[in-house]
Parts: structure tokens; sequence; C-alpha cells
């Protein structure tokens, strides 16, 4: 994930930095490496510190809800423009580019489809692509460290041509630097999901992120050398709107001229390599982008809509807004340069948060040379920030653009709660104003355009409407809901006895039958009709226990301390129990409900298995093909493999 990022950054970050800064990109480049050093440290200590989440949500979020908010939300702004960059450049490798169709840009149409794609995809939870990504990433750094070797030789006082970052002045130098700050995002990902690290945390999180940082820190001063050393007719040349031509694909063009006398079409299947990771990104900033919603809406920040799950595990709202927001973006900003400008608000935001939380938060365990170093940096990204905010004026438009819709939503959310002891005018008064705010802040974008008086108007809604949400907040009743903390990748939740707490009887999750079980057999389904009655039967023959077992996929990765779906809020599971405690009383069969949510499903099945003693395991044959259990993998498969001797199994088919 992290090589995702830092590693596909360079893919257009060499490009840009020239287009911006000429043949002095070299200096703002070494400016940048030395921003990733400090950041990357920094989130080693980030890491340490949340051993359970550490992005700037769970960081902010000890010092103010709103100010948590407010950085998911810039985070969500960074993964937007991250999918439809990476996207967009991926294409331009290919040499999709400079191409029109019906006054359309070729690539961006094309980007905006892939990404819609992805995320159709996605809509059936993850795939097995993890082993396909790390080959790419693993034969990206191959090829970049071979296109690093030939550059060396050119490397020299005759064939390098870098000028001074002080050529105009010091202010358009510091403008030079904060227009290239693109490569941070990834370490904030790395962040979020330290409760899925094999612990020790810190161990782990140093092996994460510092070879990493090594590669990308050493490799992109190599080849922002060898860009200095491309002779003019390369680097200028114009694409025919008059924008210079490589700006999407500087690399490839570096391999062009350094490698490919030697080895030849080296650069075309380096190509083709660089654009499948720089769709990898696009994958992964989706799924991110997921996560923070379903995050943000499993702690009613956001309406619970956006944390239902579909049948796959996905929560499908966020994965909608993940998907067409992106594409959309693209369309709007469909050159590499515009989506720069979009890029680092978000995460310089974010990051500065973070930063900013930690080191003025006295309860944390800090040194006092990390405490010092976390506040000079994060003084420097607010400087980057508010530089951002003053000469990229798309930029301060869609962040506000999405704090102010975001905020919306949780004022919304918030006061919509049937907890919250406010009159039903107040509450219907709270809504008016959080869709009001929507729709005056999209007038305000499409008629006053990325004026000053704009921002004004823009800044003054999102501060309002977050001061009211934090107002509104402060009538939440404290509710004894039974919310379980995710514990990590392929560990279930015993729900057994869940029930929603309000209720004035909790239902029966352990049914006696007409005998005494002499074995227990356990059936892990979601409603199988010809399975439950094959199971019914065989356990009245063979004097068994049901043990039914109906496990939620969970699909979304977890980011931080999220807290997970449970029984009272799955209707379906729901139903299945009352209609089993129906069928299993008319035939006399003692039954066992059983209720867990995971990622990993046959992990989670063998878990239940061994925690309540089943003696066979009842698994339904699945009717799907062979490319679904390719990319989604066989449960049956992956139960038996690690099914202990002591527990039988039984297919039905």
């Amino acid at each position: 994930m992290l090589f995702g990022d830092w590693g596909t950054s360079r893919l257009y970050v060499l490009g840009l930095a020239f287009a911006l800064n000429g043949r002095a990109s070299f200096w703002y480049i070494v400016a940048m490496c030395l921003l990733m050093i400090g950041v990357g440290w920094c989130y080693t200590i980030v890491c340490r510190l949340f051993p359970d989440g550490g992005g700037v949500y769970s960081a902010a979020r000890e010092r103010a809800e709103i100010l948590a908010v407010i950085g998911a939300l810039l985070l969500c702004a960074d993964y937007v423009v991250t999918a439809s960059l990476s996207c967009l450049d991926a294409f331009h490798y290919l040499g999709i580019k400079d191409m029109q169709f019906l006054g359309w840009p070729v690539d961006a149409l094309a980007t905006a489809v892939t990404i819609l794609v992805i995320g159709f995809f996605n809509a059936f939870g993850p795939t097995k692509t993890g082993f396909a990504a790390m080959v790419v990433a693993l034969a990206t750094i191959a090829l970049t460290l071979v296109i690093g070797i030939f550059c060396l030789p050119h490397l020299n006082p005759t064939e390098l041509h870098i000028t001074s970052p002080f050529g105009t002045s010091r202010w358009a130098s510091w403008v030079g630097f904060t227009e290239i700050v693109l490569a941070l995002s990834g370490v904030e990902a790395v962040a979020n999901m330290t409760g899925i690290m094999v612990p020790p945390v810190e161990k782990t999180a140093k092996r994460t992120i510092f070879p990493v940082l090594i590669e990308i820190v050493i490799l992109n001063l190599i080849l922002a050398a060898a860009m200095s050393a491309l002779p003019d007719s390369v680097v200028n040349a114009r694409a025919p709107d008059g924008t210079l031509q490589h700006t999407g694909d500087m690399l490839k063009v570096i391999a062009h001229q350094f490698v490919d006398p030697y080895i030849p079409l080296f650069s075309a299947v380096s190509a083709f390599v660089f654009a499948a990771l720089l769709l990898s990104a696009v994958n992964t900033s989706v799924g991110a982008l997921v996560s923070v919603q379903f995050m943000l809406a499993r702690d009613k920040e956001l309406p619970r809509n956006f944390a239902g799950l579909n049948r796959y595990g996905m929560p499908f709202i966020p994965l909608v807004v993940a998907s067409i927001i992106p594409a959309a973006v693209v369309l709007i900003f469909p050159k590499v340069e515009s989506l720069a400008d979009l890029y680092a608000i978000g995460v310089v935001g974010a990051i500065a948060i973070n930063l900013g939380s930690i080191s003025t938060n006295r309860k944390l365990a800090l040194k006092t040379h990390e405490r010092s170093i976390m506040l000079g940096l994060t003084a420097i990204l607010i400087a980057i920030e508010l530089t951002i905010t003053v000469v990229k004026p798309h930029a301060r438009s869609f962040a506000l653009l999405v704090l102010v819709v975001g905020l919306a939503g949780r004022l919304a959310t918030i006061s919509s709660s049937r907890t919250l002891a406010i009159a039903r005018n107040t509450r219907l008064g709270y809504l008016a104003v959080a869709g009001t705010a929507v729709i005056l802040e999209f007038a305000n974008a499409f008629i006053l355009g990325d004026t000053w008086t704009s921002f004004s108007l823009s800044l003054g809604m999102a501060i309002a409407i977050g001061y009211l949400s934090s107002q509104v907040s402060r009538y939440r009743i404290s509710t004894e809901e039974q919310e379980l903390v995710y514990p990590g990748e392929g560990h279930p939740v015993d729900l057994e006895l869940a029930a929603p707490p309000t209720a004035r009887a909790k239902p029966k999750m352990l049914l006696e039958g007409s005998y005494k079980p002499k074995l227990h057999i356990m059936v892990p389904t979601q409603g199988n009709p010809r399975l439950i009655d094959f199971a019914l039967e065989e356990c009245k023959n063979r004097q068994a226990e049901l043990q039914i077992l109906f496990i939620r996929h969970l699909a979304v990765t977890p980011m931080g301390p999220t807290t997970i779906p449970s029984l009272a809020e799955d209707e379906a599971a729901l139903r299945l129990f009352d209609r089993l405690r129906i069928q299993a009383q008319e035939v006399g069969v003692p039954l066992r409900l059983l209720y867990g949510v995971a990622r990993d499903i046959p992990d989670a099945i063998l878990d239940m298995a061994v925690t309540h003693g089943a003696d066979m395991l009842l698994l339904g044959l699945t009717r799907r093909g062979t490319l679904w259990k390719a990319m989604k993998g066989d449960v049956i498969q992956g139960v038996a493999e690690h099914l202990p001797e002591n527990i039988g199994l039984l297919i039905y088919s």
C-alpha cells in the first residue's frame, strides 16, 4: 500500500516538477524528499502511539471530535484526487493522450470509465489481487532500479543542466516547492491500519515505512538528476494544446532515452508495468475512501446508511460515492496538472492535523525531541496548506466543497438521531440548515467560481455548519449499545447472546430439543433453505445439536478502532434466526444460533467450530464458477486445508 502511493507518485511528480520549475526541478525534489523523510519518521512514532489505528481521525479525536471529522474529510478529498490522478496517468503511460472524442479528452473518458469499472468489481468485496499487486510493485522496483543504473553514467557535469531554485524570488521558489508535495498520503493510510499489523506494531511500522522510504528517496534523486540530463528537444516537447508533452509520463521518457539504446522496447514494457501499478493505486484509493466513510458512519458522524453492507460485505453507498466522485472529478479536471493542483491540499491538511494533534497532546508519551520535530513539521505543513489556499483557487474550492458537504452530513446525522433530546421543530430546523448549506455551496461553486468572494462564503458556511454540528453533538445521549471493536482480520466476533439492549426480551440463541444431543453439527449459512432442511434432518437422525453460524462478511478494511455491525443491526440474520427457531422446534432439534463478523470467512468458520466444540462441519457447495473462485477464493477449500483432525467435514451439493 505504501509503495502504491510513494512509488506511483514518482511516475507523475517528475514530470510535474519539470513543468512547474524547469531545470531547477532537481532541488525541489530534494526538498520534497527531505519532507518525506521527516513525515515518514514521524509516522513511525504515530504508529507506536496508536497501535489500534493512528490515522488523523484517531489522533485528532483525542483533541476534538469536529477536528477529527475535518481531518477525515480532508483525507477523503485526497483519496478522490489520488484515484483520478493515478488512473489518468496510467493511460498516459500507455500512450493514450492528446486525443479527442466528441469534444472530450479520450484519456479522461477512459479514466472515468475505468474508475467506475474498478468500483463495480469492488462491489463484490476484496478480490485475490493482493499477490498480483505485490508482483507489479516488485516489478516496478526492479525496472526503476534498472533505469536508475543506466542513468548513472549520464550524471556528469557535461550532461547535467541544473539551475538555481532561487532564479526569480523566494516566494516563487516556495510556491514551486508546495506545488510538488504530492507523495504523502500512503503513510497516513499505513497509520490508519496499525490495528491489523503484526505485533509489535512499532517494529512492524518501521519495517513497513523505512525500506520504502529509502528506495523512494534514493531513486527519486537519481531520476530527478537524470531528467535534468535530458536534451531540451525531449523535455520541452509540446502537446497540440501547447502544454509540455511528457508531464504525465516522464519516467517512460527517461527509460526511452537512456535504456532503450541498449535494451530495445524496455521503455514500452516498463510503461505497461507502471500503468498496472497506477491502476493498483486507484483500487487502493477507492478502498481507502470507502473505509473512511464507513468509519465515519459507524461513529455516527455520517448517516447510518453509509454503514450498510451489501451481501458481499461492502458498504454500498460509500462505494458508489468512491466511484462516481473521482470519475466526475477527472472529467471536470482532465489534465494531470489541474488534478495535481487539487492533490496536496487534502493530504497536507490531514497530516498537519494529525501531527499537530499528537505533538500538542501532553497525555501522549513523546520524547522532547520527538515533540519538537513534530511541531516543526506541523508548522511547515500548515505553511504549505496556506500557500496552496492562496495560489490554487481550484484546490481551495474543492476542499471547502468536501468540508461543507461532509459537515452538513454530520449535522444532519446528529440532529436526526432519536436519542437527541431536542424538540421536533428544532430538529427539523437543523436538517433544513444542513440541506440548505449543501445547495448553497454547490450554487456558490458554480456561480461565483474560484473567486475570493466564493472562498469567503464557503469558509463561512463550513465554520457555521461545523459550529452547529459541534453544538448539537453536546446533546447526544449516551445509550448503552453493544458495540464491539473490530479486533483484526480473520478474527470473528462471537455475538451469540447479542441482542438490542433496549429490547424487552432477549431473543433465545440456545434452544433445547426433544433429546439430549450426542454430537454438535455446525452449519455456516446465510439462509440456504435446502441446506438448512438437510441439516435439520441430519441432526435429528444423528441425535445432534444444530449450530447455525451466520457470518456477515466485512469486506471493508478497518481504519482505526472501528465498531463493527452487531446482530441487532443485521435484519437478514434476525429473520433467518426467527425462522430457524420455529423449524427446529417443530422437529425437536436442539439449536444454537451463532453470529460473527469477519473479513476472512474460512478462518472465521474454523475459529467458531473450535470455540463451540463442533464435531462436524456441514458446508453447502457453491454453484459459482471457476473465475469467481479464482478471484474470491473457495471457502470449502480454505476450511478443508486447516480443519482440525477431530472435526469432520460433510459437503452438501
